[in-house]
């Protein structure tokens, strides 16, 4: 074992300090980007958490009117979420080698609304999915609503396309 210690000022940092000099896209063309990497996807790792509690839980996402749903019938992710609103989403592709990664990570607040509300109903005709079919499920669900704060996109074809492989929108 080593006796270095870690310096984790250096490394919590980093990308602050990468970011100093990177070069960055005009906002609505990283924006383009990032909403059709969402698009293409539907499945994201949901992380919540509260005080020395952490869960993070693979979930499917509906993306509608620049935000993300998720339906969920229960689970841990839940203990978070009743006292803190803030969350962290992940969507990635698998990592073949570093002249390929795409990856995006959301910070957002997430808000819950009850079975059969409104905007439940809107979300599941979206997905096309008939009211009646979760009106007849035997357990309650719950639509998990999570409005994006910052997009942060780490893209080898941000490279490829002249500028920073790391690429930062907020809201």
């Amino acid at each position: 074992m080593s006796e270095e210690t870690v310096d984790i000022l250096h490394f919590q940092n980093f990308w602050k300090e990468q970011q100093k000099t990177a070069k960055h896209m005009d906002r609505d063309a990283a924006f383009a980007h990032i909403d059709t990497f969402i698009k293409n996807h539907n499945t994201c790792a949901l992380a919540t958490g509260t005080g020395d509690y952490v869960r993070c839980t693979p979930i499917e996402y509906t993306y509608m009117d620049g935000a993300f749903y998720l339906y969920s019938e229960g689970g841990d992710k839940f203990i978070g979420l009743e006292k803190n609103k803030n969350v962290s989403l992940a969507i990635f592709e698998y990592y073949g080698d570093k002249s390929d990664s795409h990856g995006l990570q959301v910070m957002g607040e997430a808000e819950l609304f009850p079975p059969r509300c409104e905007l439940f109903k809107k979300v599941l005709a979206f997905k096309g999915i008939p009211y009646d079919v979760m009106k007849a499920a035997k357990v309650d669900v719950a639509l998990i609503r999570i409005t994006p704060k910052v997009y942060e996109m780490y893209d080898t074809d941000f490279v490829k396309a002249g500028y920073d492989v790391r690429q930062i929108v907020r809201f």
